[in-house]
């Protein structure tokens, strides 16, 4: 069997669920939604047109982008500040003079060039590469930087095209302070956007995301109805003790606090107060992974081990179960096939970590693989009946 008609099985059999069996550990008693996280980024450059068609093809439930302002005020994905780990901006010399240095929410950066000093018209010019050294680069070169309004489009195709399915899409406001201080502010626009698509209502396909809760927070006050997604960052990992750490200043709070001079961390909000809080504004929580289950391991002389690969899965914590207490969903962040990515729990094999979430009972993964992800749902879901 081809593998979109594989994949057509899967989606069709995973929606049949809801007549098949008792319901699930998720919030609302439903499979899991396969989150495609920047398209389909562990086969094509991220968040092209290509890769989210891509997602859609292997199972995605969700097109999931970061959004960036072009300098003349149009919406693109692209998942940082600055263009030349994902572009071939620095093969236009008609651009080089525009290399420069900038802080962002509080961080030095550059030399670099930024997405704001381009219009949309010049970044159009440019072309997508794979950031990644160890993931393929048949498709650099390729592809354009992608609009938000090319996304939704697509959606739109997409469920024109299959009645009956939901592709929901998922944006980010990516460093909204920093990019309304440049002018640029991303939250009036995406609503404006949404409601102009006649998206901006609870039962829309959307789910906005951001760091920061001012920035979700304003867009609440601007009328956005749709569902609202706090995420959760954490810097590394202490594998002596498989705690969360948080040296990083741009993983450590979010910048709004920052500025604020509030001394909590993202830690506060995985608490139960700080999730009712949360809940005050927002549906649900995007945490990064080992919030719900952490990673820890020593070596044989008792030293904590220094990468992923040689840990192992702690038991889960009651993140899920409070936050779910909360009436918040819980979509926890990236699912990667890449051995690097993964505990030694898991024996090499990414299906295990999606099944080991599942069985928290999270209420969706963000995945760099939607084909993997839709398997792995599709195999743990048979395996419940």
């Amino acid at each position: 069997m081809k593998t979109l008609q594989l994949v057509a099985v899967l989606i069709a059999a995973c929606g049949a669920w809801s007549a098949m069996a008792e319901p699930l550990h998720t919030l609302d008693g439903k499979p899991p939604l396969i989150i495609g996280h920047r398209g389909l980024p562990g086969l094509y450059p991220e968040e092209v047109i290509a890769g989210y068609e891509a997602a859609i093809a292997g199972g995605t439930d969700a097109l999931e982008l970061d959004i960036q302002s072009s300098k003349d005020g149009v919406l693109f994905a692209c998942h940082n500040v600055f263009l030349s780990d994902t572009t071939d901006v620095a093969d236009h010399p008609e651009f080089a003079s525009r290399k420069t240095s900038r802080m962002v929410d509080g961080v030095a950066t550059g030399p670099e060039w930024y997405f704001t000093d381009f219009t949309a018209a010049e970044l159009k010019s440019l072309r997508v590469k794979q950031p990644l050294p160890f993931r393929g680069k048949q498709y650099d070169g390729l592809y354009q930087l992608a609009t938000l309004q090319e996304i939704i489009d697509l959606a739109k195709r997409a469920m024109a095209a299959e009645p009956g399915r939901r592709i929901n899409i998922y944006p980010e406001t990516k460093n909204p302070l920093y990019q309304r201080q440049l002018g640029l502010p991303l939250e009036e626009k995406l609503v404006a956007m949404l409601k102009r698509e006649g998206w901006n209502n609870p039962d829309s396909p959307v789910f906005v995301q951001s760091f920061d809760p001012a920035s979700l927070k304003y867009m609440r006050k601007l009328g956005l109805k749709t569902k609202v997604v706090q995420l959760i960052d954490g810097a590394d990992i202490d594998y002596a003790t498989g705690a969360i750490t948080y040296e990083a200043l741009d993983s450590r709070e979010p910048f709004s606090w920052l500025q604020a001079k509030d001394p909590r961390t993202f830690a506060a909000m995985v608490t139960p107060a700080g999730l009712a809080e949360i809940k005050t504004y927002a549906d649900g929580i995007g945490p990064w992974k080992f919030y719900i289950l952490p990673a820890r391991g020593t070596d044989a002389a008792g030293n904590a081990v220094k990468v992923l690969e040689q840990a192992s899965n702690m038991a889960a914590t009651s993140l899920v179960a409070d936050a779910h207490k909360a009436g918040l969903f819980v979509h926890p962040y990236t699912f990667r096939d890449e051995a690097v990515y993964l505990t030694k729990s898991y024996g090499g094999d990414p299906k295990a970590e999606f099944k080991a979430y599942f069985e928290a009972g999270v209420d969706g993964v963000f995945t760099d693989y939607s084909t993997t992800g839709r398997i792995a749902l599709t195999e743990w879901l048979a395996a419940k009946k």
